[in-house]
């Protein structure tokens, strides 16, 4: 049997960062993941990283997220956010004076751009007369597979333990008040450890029913992400763009590639339904004919679809569980849940270790099982 100070159960891009945080403060961590890192919700994401979110304390994460990206960029002299930019296009009539006063505030450089700028600089946006831009250029996309080498790397070489292909983790209790192991059918993987934190996105409700025999509070809800790998049919340099009409966003996977997507919330009725809609791919191919030019070019080339999560509020759960005393949770982060990761990860492991975390945290903690959300729209900006 081997024991470690905390056991991260789950390996996306928070359980990482919340790894690499208690390393650096001289925990002995060990991470268990079902597949390989970063095989869940973050290695199907388009890593779009912004700040042009509806709540402050959603554009404070992405922005704190942004500047630890920077400085291990920084650090290791390696880049893994690409700097497109983002821009959104409005109505004129929705351009928020709130959201200028809150980029004010954090000092986050935005620019306000008419329909003339965006014809000039970007040939392929079809913008209309009545419309406006709001353009970050230091916001972009994600490298994640390069971002979650560097971070494998820098946890094995701090001593941290990586266990991977598990299969589901279970979770044990002593006394029913406190875990005592992680296990699974691979006997490799079974340890103990003194804290456990819990990361495993839409798999929570399930493991956390089948390890205690309770219900997760609060809730999940399910619902599909979908989204489409085009050919613009020519050679483009754009930055992300999102259409706040619409919903469609259209991100570059390079200059000729782009991960095109839509924003309405479609709850499901069960896990097992992560089938694509043709209803969200025809809505799609719509709004994309009216957002960019010659879009008679444009080939579709792959549709994905997967299982996203929330919580009944739709207000990410981070923080400790109400009844176990050593098990602190993170679910409900597929609404921006890149973006926002890095971040919460290097403030659960704060909380993990007693040390002050920021206070748009502690809304995110212990709460009761609310009344369902309007889901109207996720994954992607709302202004």
């Amino acid at each position: 049997m081997t024991g470690y100070d905390v056991v991260v159960v789950g390996g996306g891009l928070l359980g990482l960062f919340a790894s690499l945080e208690l390393l650096r403060s001289g925990y002995r961590i060990a991470i268990v993941e079902k597949e390989t890192l970063c095989s869940g919700s973050c290695s199907k994401s388009t890593g779009v990283m912004t700040r042009q979110l509806v709540l402050r304390g959603d554009i404070v994460a992405v922005d704190r997220s942004i500047w630890l990206i920077t400085e291990m960029e920084r650090e290791h002299g390696e880049r893994y956010l690409r700097r497109t930019g983002v821009l959104t296009i409005n109505p004129r009539s929705r351009v928020l004076k709130r959201l200028e006063i809150i980029y004010r505030s954090l000092g986050i450089s935005y620019r306000i751009l008419d329909p003339y700028d965006i014809r000039s600089r970007w040939e392929i946006v079809s913008v209309e007369d009545n419309e406006i831009g709001i353009y970050t250029e230091d916001d972009g996309i994600l490298d994640i597979g390069s971002l979650v080498y560097r971070i494998r790397r820098e946890i094995v070489e701090a001593g941290g333990h990586i266990l991977e292909n598990c299969g589901e983790t279970l979770l044990e209790t002593l006394d029913g008040r406190r875990v005592v192991r992680a296990y699974s059918d691979n006997s490799m993987c079974n340890i103990y450890g003194d804290v456990f934190l819990l990361n495993i996105g839409v798999n929570t409700s399930r493991v956390y029913r089948k390890s205690f025999g309770k219900p997760l509070k609060p809730g999940q809800l399910f619902f599909r992400c979908q989204s489409m790998l085009t050919d613009l049919g020519g050679e483009y340099d754009m930055p992300v763009i999102y259409d706040n009409r619409s919903h469609l966003y259209i991100a570059p996977e390079s200059i000729r590639r782009a991960i095109v997507g839509d924003g309405p919330c479609e709850i499901l009725g069960s896990e097992d339904s992560q089938g694509p809609s043709y209803d969200i791919l025809y809505k799609v191919i719509e709004d994309l004919s009216l957002r960019v030019k010659n879009h008679e070019r444009i080939t579709p080339l792959k549709i994905v679809s997967h299982l996203c999560d929330a919580t009944l509020d739709l207000i990410p759960f981070v923080g400790r569980d109400k009844i176990l005393e050593n098990l602190y949770l993170a679910y409900g982060l597929s609404s921006y849940g890149i973006m926002r990761s890095p971040y919460l990860g290097v403030q659960i492991a704060r909380m993990i270790t007693g040390r002050n975390t920021d206070p748009i945290v502690s809304i995110l903690g212990p709460r009761d099982d609310p009344e369902q959300g309007f889901c109207e729209e996720t994954h992607t900006p709302i202004m």
